[in-house]
């Protein structure tokens, strides 16, 4: 184990320790039971907290499946404090405890239509009151769950604080928190009850995959900002934990079936049964299907054009199979009628099963296991669309919890089906799986002192085929494992001190990972909470990152002329491209696959003139003319060699000088590292008003970008090439145009567009042997950006309940820019877009919505979202025009208007209807570069619950 994580375990496990009371004091026992005042159930899962005057928790215990708890406390007089799910929090009866004596304390209490201090689990791995969590957690509870229909669990999030959501069809989603959103993004730490959620391998949130139904749904949880030293890797953004009911303490069934516009169908159902008091079982499903917003893509459809219009040339410029092999002309004429073929009837289905048994009410265990299967669909990557067609996700968990120990192992398996990319038609094959195993303990020394530890151990098993990781695939398994320990310190009722440390070990990095966090939680009442934080978090590499090798189809305008993409990782060994002199290894062209060439004025003059004559040769208005340049090439190679080199680069279409430097090696990659400080406040103010208010600081070095290009294509100088052609082939051209039956000046201004043309085409791209290509392919991959990155932000939200029936709430979110430029351009130039990093988010987001819940059965909402304009630059979505940039259109600026409408049929006990529209003035938007444009979609729901 590390120096640093020794030397903090140390402080944690001795240093505090003397600060817990020493030597035994008189104690008694408190027991009881509680209920639900209406029904006279027990409450599950319920914190009883032991109060004494001075504010300072004397004991805590949670209710058992019979809704009992019982306590130790130290003799004295106490206030009974009782938090639940669905209950909120209720003080109670006064308790007096006698030293050696045991004393009853059972308390029946009412449910409430709004909570503002719900409980909460994701910020500390255990139970707690939020506005006391160290870290700001947001909550959606049961009721707004079963109030909203919604197509993916994604849908109850969109009006939560500092959450950004990319929008790209009725399912598909990309989220995260406080920024730099992604195409096929895995950022946020996704869980279901503590699983990762997340595709493995591919380590992307498709939430859509999640198994459960909204019926499964007991509330979701998301932690704003990073949680490294409790969670491990890959929570630098946050977590987002989606917690489901427990069929021994949720019974009955529930059917639902919802219908509206894109010709949605969404078809759930739950059954839930208690076997025995210590048993129990359910099984949950859905049925989904619609029509999707259509997007055409025009890489797509370029690529269909050229393979129905030659499909000879585009043969030809296709890669290789998984084993290097030229691929037969079946799998030519499939993959050719792939292109572009999206089909936006969206279908899936999912079946999920659980078993909860509690044979005492210390010990519990919980088997389950689920799948989905994604009929059809189209999901987003950063090498363009994919097809999905029959992606099957399941998984299987086991957990177990006896007293304050809790364990669990599961397995996350994906099978991809015959999903295939839309601008290349190849096929993706993903039969990854990911083995988890987790243990910790909660324990107490003293009432002043309370220790979280654990260890995790990840295995991800990726398994494509060759598809996604080719010469990869038979080195590409790897482990994690991960140790963290948190001490929270009570020194007083008023003040707590909450200190972790993790470190990590990946078997493909060299170090390991060292994640610390601590944060002081100052209480100056019962109910107002100030804390300050310090978190150091971070993101490992992913499977992509260190083992990615797949085609990435043609390199846009360039991709008729036989240039492709190569999406390949840098891995840990990177990727060299240049010699120790800053020299480029070598290039290659499209009409010498499997050639590694060297960069010289010959080669990439050759180059471009037979690049040259193959486009004339398959237009057929010049085919005529490839004799005469066939004949005029090579008498005027010679002085074409004294013309000096330069370098395109091919993400901004700029020209550059050619030297040492041009190119550089792609190190391997590494861990990014994030730094935040963050002061917040959260408090409840008469019961009625609950206000939080959060603002932080982050550090960012070592950002791994999305893919980007890194090597430049060569060609000789536009400028003086074209000079000399002009007076070297241009009377020539001219000459045989004429002859050809052109007049004079018409045949002079083609020859220009034909010599224009001609110093335009690039004769090759920069390679070398690390490169897993033979032909001429763009190499797009994974970078960690130099430099550092800092940015900080605001969170606010408040909320307001205006009587026993009406809630307001109102949130606003601000991050200091949404771009980011890692070098100091010259005066007057734009940031280089490989220098450019994009929040991929809006700078500002603002909600407002107003909720009614009344006992006559009827519920509504309104609410308003407001998102600002941002820029895009993610993989190959680009959208930098707002702020002088290239590609599309920044997203622009919108607000929306979403309308939710329920009632309690009064005839059919159980039965109730809710409407939801989004987006009710149907204004249409983007939320993202490549996503299509939206509109309203409004959904009526009948549900059952039996």
């Amino acid at each position: 184990m590390g120096v640093q994580i020794r030397r903090l375990l140390a402080v944690l496990a001795f240093g505090l320790v003397p600060l817990a009371p020493a030597g035994a004091q008189t104690t008694g026992t408190v027991q009881g039971r509680i209920t639900d005042a209406a029904a006279g159930t027990p409450i599950v899962g319920a914190l009883v907290e032991l109060v004494a005057s001075s504010g300072r928790i004397g004991a805590s215990a949670v209710t058992n499946a019979e809704g009992r708890y019982r306590v130790t406390v130290e003799a004295g007089s106490y206030t009974l404090s009782i938090s639940a799910v669905g209950y909120g929090t209720r003080r109670s009866q006064s308790v007096q405890v006698t030293a050696g004596s045991m004393a009853t304390a059972d308390a029946a209490i009412e449910s409430v239509a709004f909570e503002l201090n719900p409980l909460v689990v994701t910020a500390s791995r255990k139970q707690e009151k939020a506005l006391e969590a160290p870290a700001r957690v947001e909550i959606v509870n049961e009721r707004e769950i079963e109030a909203r229909p919604a197509l993916s669990p994604i849908d109850h999030l969109r009006s939560t604080p500092a959450v950004d959501v990319i929008t790209s069809g009725l399912q598909s989603t990309n989220v995260v928190v406080r920024g730099f959103n992604n195409i096929f993004s895995g950022s946020l730490h996704a869980l279901t009850d503590n699983r990762i959620a997340g595709v493995p391998s591919l380590r992307v949130n498709l939430m859509h995959f999640v198994p459960q139904t909204n019926d499964d749904f007991e509330r979701m949880e998301v932690v704003l900002g990073p949680g490294s030293a409790l969670y491990g890797p890959n929570t630098s953004s946050g977590v987002l934990h989606i917690i489901t009911k427990s069929p021994l303490d949720r019974q009955g069934t529930t059917f639902s079936v919802s219908g509206g516009e894109k010709s949605v169908l969404h078809v759930t159902g739950r059954t839930a049964h208690r076997l025995s008091d210590r048993f129990g079982f359910k099984v949950s499903g859905q049925w989904f299907q619609g029509n999707d917003w259509e997007f055409r893509d025009p890489v797509e459809e370029a690529a269909r054009t050229q393979a129905r219009t030659s499909f000879a040339t585009w043969a030809a410029t296709q890669p290789r199979d998984a084993n290097g092999n030229p691929l037969s002309a079946a799998e030519l004429q499939l993959r050719a009628s792939r292109l572009a073929a999206r089909d936006f009837a969206v279908k899936r289905w999912s079946l999920d099963s659980r078993a909860d048994w509690r044979p005492t009410p210390e010990f519990g265990a919980s088997l389950t296991a689920g799948w989905t299967s994604a009929t059809s669909g189209v999901e987003l990557t950063g090498i363009g669309a994919a097809q999905v067609q029959d992606w099957i996700y399941g998984y299987y968990q086991a957990r177990f919890n006896y007293n304050r120990w809790f364990a669990q192992a599961y397995l996350n398996t994906s099978d991809a089906g015959d999903t295939y990319l839309l601008r290349t038609g190849a096929p993706i094959v993903d039969k990854s799986k990911v083995f988890v195993a987790q243990g910790q303990h909660l324990s107490s020394l003293g009432s002043s002192l309370e220790l979280t530890y654990g260890g995790d151990f990840i295995r991800t098993m990726p398994a494509t085929e060759g598809t996604i990781n080719g010469s990869r695939e038979d080195s590409d398994n790897f482990n994690q494992f991960g140790a963290y320990l948190q001490a929270k310190l009570v020194v007083s009722p008023k003040f707590d001190i909450v200190a972790a440390a993790r470190e990590d070990w990946h078997s493909e990095l060299e170090d390991p990972v060292f994640s610390p966090r601590a944060a002081l939680v100052f209480k100056p009442s019962a109910d107002h909470t100030l804390r300050g934080t310090y978190n150091r978090a971070f993101s490992t590499p992913s499977s992509l990152n260190l083992f990615l090798d797949i085609d990435g189809g043609p390199a846009g305008a360039l991709g008729p002329l036989g240039f492709r993409v190569r999406a390949q990782g840098p891995g840990k060994a990177g990727i060299r491209l240049a010699d120790g002199s800053g020299q480029p290894l070598g290039m290659r062209t499209p009409l010498q696959p499997g050639q590694l060439l060297a960069v010289n004025a010959g080669n990439v003059y050759d180059a471009q003139l037979a690049l040259l004559i193959a486009s004339l040769r398959a237009n057929p208005a010049t085919a005529g003319l490839v004799p005469l340049f066939q004949q005029l090439g090579p008498a005027i190679r010679g002085g074409a060699l004294q013309i000096p080199l330069a370098q395109l680069n091919a993400s901004t279409g700029q020209v550059g000088a050619f030297g040492p430097g041009v190119v550089q090696d792609v190190a391997g990659i590494k861990p990014s590292i994030s730094t935040t400080y963050e002061a917040g406040y959260k408090g409840l103010i008469g019961e009625r008003l609950l206000l939080a208010a959060d603002v932080w600081y982050e550090e960012k070095t070592d950002f791994t970008s999305p893919l980007v290009l890194r090597t430049p294509l060569y060609l000789l100088s536009p400028q003086a090439f074209g000079a000399y052609l002009q007076t070297a082939a241009g009377p020539a051209i001219v000459q045989a145009l004429v002859q050809a039956g052109l007049p004079l000046a018409q045949a002079q201004a083609q020859a220009g567009q034909l010599i224009t043309s001609w110093v335009r085409i690039p004769g090759g791209v920069s390679s070398s042997a690390d490169v897993a290509a033979r032909g001429a392919d763009l190499l797009a991959t994974y970078v960690n950006f130099p430099g550092e990155v800092t940015l900080w932000g605001l969170d606010l939200s408040g909320q307001a309940i205006l009587s026993d029936e009406w809630q307001l709430g109102l949130t606003y979110s601000h991050v200091s820019d949404h771009n980011f430029c890692l070098v100091d351009p010259p005066a007057g130039q734009q940031c280089p877009a490989a220098q450019l990093i994009a929040l991929n988010a809006p700078k500002d987001k603002a909600t407002a919505s107003l909720g009614y819940r009344g006992a006559s059965g009827f519920s509504a909402e309104s609410r308003v979202r407001f998102t600002g304009e941002f820029p895009v630059n993610s993989a190959d979505f680009i959208g930098l025009q707002c702020i002088g940039g290239g590609g599309q259109e920044c997203v622009e600026s919108f607000t929306l208007v979403d309308l939710t409408l329920g009632y309690r049929l009064p005839n059919l006990s159980g039965a109730s209807v809710q409407l939801a529209v989004t987006n009710v003035f149907d204004e249409a938007y983007r939320s993202f570069v490549g996503v299509p444009t939206v509109g309203r979609l409004a959904l009526l729901r009948l549900r059952y619950d039996f």
